[in-house]
């Protein structure tokens, strides 16, 4: 008799410590009233880049672009490594 009552005992108590409402961040996506954004258009194709054929480039240039750039006034420039050193 004593666990059945000390069980309805703790259920009451910990009853007594939830909120009576429902949290406002549960609450606000059912409420009409919270603003939206419109709908947009938005191209299917947008952001696409073509890519066409073209000529061959010299491929140590191409490297050099995107490669990193060192700093000319530290010194650390890869002149020396152009010129085969």
């Amino acid at each position: 008799m004593m666990k059945p009552l000390s069980l309805a005992a703790l259920g009451l108590g910990l009853a007594a410590c939830m909120p009576t409402q429902h949290p406002s961040y549960l609450v606000s996506a059912a409420d009409p009233a919270v603003g939206t954004r419109p709908p947009a258009y938005s191209s299917v194709t947008a952001g696409i880049r073509g890519y066409d054929v073209v000529e061959p480039l010299d491929w140590r240039e191409l490297n050099r672009r995107v490669g990193p750039q060192g700093n000319p006034e530290r010194g650390d420039s890869d002149d020396a490594a152009r010129r085969g050193r």
